[in-house]
């Protein structure tokens, strides 16, 4: 028997109208579950989106309300299925995932391009969203405020700025300090740094480094300063709370003292410490101490010595309070009348994007 042909169509249209009432129907629930979730131990849930993960403490956006922090060990697990994230672990592993709640508590599904893997949510240190996009992977920060230095017994002017460019293997790194004494007749730069860095990983900890940079200093009697280097380099600690890295290798450094006289290429070794430690409890406080030391090759003898403590305290969202102390010490300045030793301390506002 052939079935009436009206019948058909009006099968085919009912048909493709319920198929486009569902699809609409589910269009909230499959917004709901792009949303991030967090699970508490006391059985309450908030949805909202997962910022990021600093050794054991999440920044989280919630729907309708301001952002929190929580500690890791509050939580029975987490839902994080929006985007990729990059996730880095207390045991120096490196993932690119999706975060799936698990059913047992304080545990997490890392859900990978071609497996899955189960992990305590307290051996994250570090999370956040893995950007597809090249403008995506940039952040920063930029500062400004007042200083004084032993160089000066004037009123000062400081600035600093950070780029950072992230992708899987490679990190690309452009910071710039400076201090100028301002008086009545005169705009005078006594210190300026900048250095150009990337890094290549090999492994979870170990990367290749090249870097190039930039160094001005009156007190030092140092004219100008290039430096190029290269070596490799370990973060050696990614706990909770505290977070380093180390580099060594060779660099080639050109110089000019403040009688315009220049060295040639002089060849050093050289060594650098960044110790982070990170306080993500109201209020947000990170402490920097970074070390350089270097020994000269061409210049039997030669010992210089950098060195920067930093202290940032968030005072609202984005914007920082910055106090910095920083000491150089060369036992050869480039200029014939430059101290040896040169210190200071700065005091400023930052903003991070």
């Amino acid at each position: 028997m052939i079935p009436n042909p009206r019948i058909l169509i009006f099968q085919c249209f009912r048909l493709i109208l319920l198929g486009c009432i569902a699809v609409i129907s589910m269009q909230p629930a499959l917004a709901q579950n792009r949303k991030d979730t967090i699970f508490f131990l006391n059985g309450s849930r908030v949805i909202g989106e997962v910022d990021k993960i600093n050794l054991g403490v999440l920044n989280f956006d919630p729907d309708d309300a301001n952002d929190i922090t929580v500690q890791l060990q509050k939580l029975k697990t987490i839902a994080a299925v929006r985007t990729i994230f990059r996730i880095e672990t207390t045991n120096h592993q490196v993932y690119f995932g999706r975060l799936v709640p698990h059913d047992s508590s304080q545990m997490v599904w890392i859900a990978q391009a071609h497996d899955s893997i189960a992990i305590n949510i307290r051996e994250i240190s570090f999370l956040y969203a893995y950007k597809s996009r090249f403008l995506q992977r940039f952040s920063g920060s930029m500062g400004a405020g007042f200083s004084y230095t032993k160089s000066s017994s004037f009123g000062q002017l400081n600035f600093n700025g950070k780029l950072n460019y992230v992708t899987r293997k490679d990190e690309i790194s452009l910071s710039t300090a400076g201090i100028y004494s301002i008086t009545d007749s005169s705009f005078v730069q006594d210190r300026q740094d900048a250095s150009l860095k990337y890094n290549l990983y090999f492994s979870p900890t170990w990367f290749a480094t090249t870097f190039l940079a930039y160094q001005h200093n009156l007190e030092l009697g140092l004219q100008r300063r290039w430096q190029e280097g290269l070596g490799i380099g370990n973060k050696y600690i990614t706990s909770r709370h505290v977070y380093a890295w180390a580099r060594t290798g060779l660099v080639l450094n050109q110089e000019k003292n403040i009688e315009n006289v220049s060295t040639g290429t002089l060849t050093e070794l050289f060594g650098q410490l960044e110790f982070n430690f990170f306080r993500f409890t109201k209020p947000e406080v990170h402490f920097i101490f970074e070390e350089s030391f270097y020994y000269g090759l061409t210049q039997a003898g030669r010992i210089r010595n950098d060195a920067d403590v930093t202290l940032i305290w968030e005072i609202f969202k984005d914007f920082d309070l910055n106090i910095s102390v920083y000491t150089n010490f060369d036992n050869q300045p480039p200029g014939g009348e430059g101290k040896t030793t040169d210190f200071g301390a700065t005091l400023g506002l930052s903003f991070t994007f």
